[in-house]
């Protein structure tokens, strides 16, 4: 009698995790790129491309852009990889070298060490309206 208890049990158990498993899985990804943080309006105000040794950014504000700060986030959040840029004009296009990004230590950003997880971007346009976004890692 004591068997088919726990024979109950354990299906039900399986079942409630089978069930959690599907409804998680089925759920869509709110994570997508571009417009994910941005303030305001409806498109990025950014775009970002990523290959294996470059990130290729974007300005796609209709105006000036102050103040850009580029995070690459690893998995597990240990150190944070960024990269300045002053100013950048309304649609300028800019290609970073993956090895200019650096952690607080001045460590270089480098794929074959870190797993990056996702990249976030924040600036400041001339009026002084503040931009964040947060993009997963695509490349």
């Amino acid at each position: 009698m004591a068997t088919a208890f726990r024979r109950v049990g354990v299906l039900g158990a399986a079942v409630l995790v089978s069930g959690y498993l599907a409804s998680s899985c089925s759920n869509p990804s709110s994570g997508e790129a571009g417009a994910a943080g941005t303030s305001g309006e409806g498109t990025a105000f950014v775009s970002l491309t990523v290959s294996s040794i470059f990130m290729t950014v974007e300005n796609r504000a209709a105006q000036p852009l102050l103040d850009i700060r580029i995070a690459i986030k690893p998995i597990g959040g240990a150190t944070e990889y960024t990269k300045l840029i002053s100013r950048m004009e309304g649609t300028e296009k800019r290609t970073i070298s993956l090895g200019e990004f650096g952690g607080r230590d001045g460590t270089p950003f480098s794929l074959r060490v870190v797993r990056p997880k996702e990249v976030t971007v924040t600036a400041v346009n001339l009026t002084d309206r503040k931009y964040a976004m947060t993009v997963p890692w695509k490349q």
